[in-house]
């Protein structure tokens, strides 16, 4: 076995680096400027002074530690004990923390909630110009709708009432705000959940029977606002058919309009 002792290799034409066409095995340390791989590079131990850059390639590590500039493609697996900012999360990662600090937040699907604390909070309102209104439970329409202008007897259509096993053991509100007229007033007394109807005229001891204070019916005032209220309690714990809520009502009204 031969020995090299140099200060510099050089190529042929004193121009360029060498070649090592069957590769080289280097023990010891290796110190170099620029380190250019074109293959695969193997290493135990690979100790960089400031940066690594991969043109189009791949950097493939078991263990990564430092901060991480830039974008990062693909599935990322494991613990990140610090994170200072985490910016442009897509797809639909799980992600764990203490606590989130924000100046807004927007969730277009539905929320499980331990404990839920709010400042202040405003409903969502609906206005109907008649006397059929509609609430899409689940698909941001609110639970408040204000009539306007009725002409007879009001009716509540909700659908969208979610009916997966994660909905059981639920109590779910609305409210119908009505404005009335001069010389008529109208009352809410229908409503229908999911396509199960309830109504003052049902059975009494049926489910479906609107149960209000007293056993007297909702009734409205003239030249006022009169708010319906609707409280649909599961009496049976499975949210898989509306048929399993019981409904309760009253109203408070005569809020005079002058």
């Amino acid at each position: 076995m031969s020995k090299l002792q140099v200060d510099d290799i050089v190529n042929k034409g004193d121009d360029g680096s060498v070649g090592f066409s069957r590769g080289a095995v280097v023990t010891g340390v290796t110190t170099t400027t620029t380190l250019a791989v074109t293959g695969i590079a193997t290493a135990t131990t690979l100790k960089v002074g400031s940066a690594i850059t991969a043109f189009g390639g791949i950097v493939t590590a078991t263990t990564f530690k430092g901060d991480l500039t830039g974008d990062v493609t693909g599935d990322v697996t494991g613990n990140a004990d610090t994170a200072t900012n985490a910016q442009g999360l897509s797809g639909t990662p799980n992600i764990t923390v203490g606590s989130v600090v924000g100046s807004a937040l927007t969730i277009s699907g539905i929320s499980t909630l331990t404990d839920l604390r709010l400042a202040s909070i405003a409903d969502k309102t609906t206005i109907i110009d008649g006397n059929t209104v509609s609430l899409a439970y689940s698909s941001g329409g609110g639970n408040v709708a204000i009539c306007t202008n009725p002409s007879g007897a009001i009716t509540l259509n909700v659908t969208n009432i979610p009916t997966s096993s994660d909905f059981d053991n639920r109590a779910i509100s609305f409210a119908i705000i009505v404005q009335q007229g001069k010389t008529t007033a109208y009352a809410c007394t229908s409503v229908t959940m999911n396509g199960v109807v309830f109504g003052a005229n049902a059975a009494v001891g049926l489910q479906t029977h609107i149960a209000y204070p007293g056993g007297t019916v909702a009734t409205g005032n003239t030249s006022s606002y009169d708010t319906f209220n609707f409280t649909g309690i599961n009496t049976v714990g499975s949210g898989s058919t509306t048929a399993n809520y019981k409904l309760l009502s009253n109203v408070n009204g005569d809020y005079r309009l002058y």
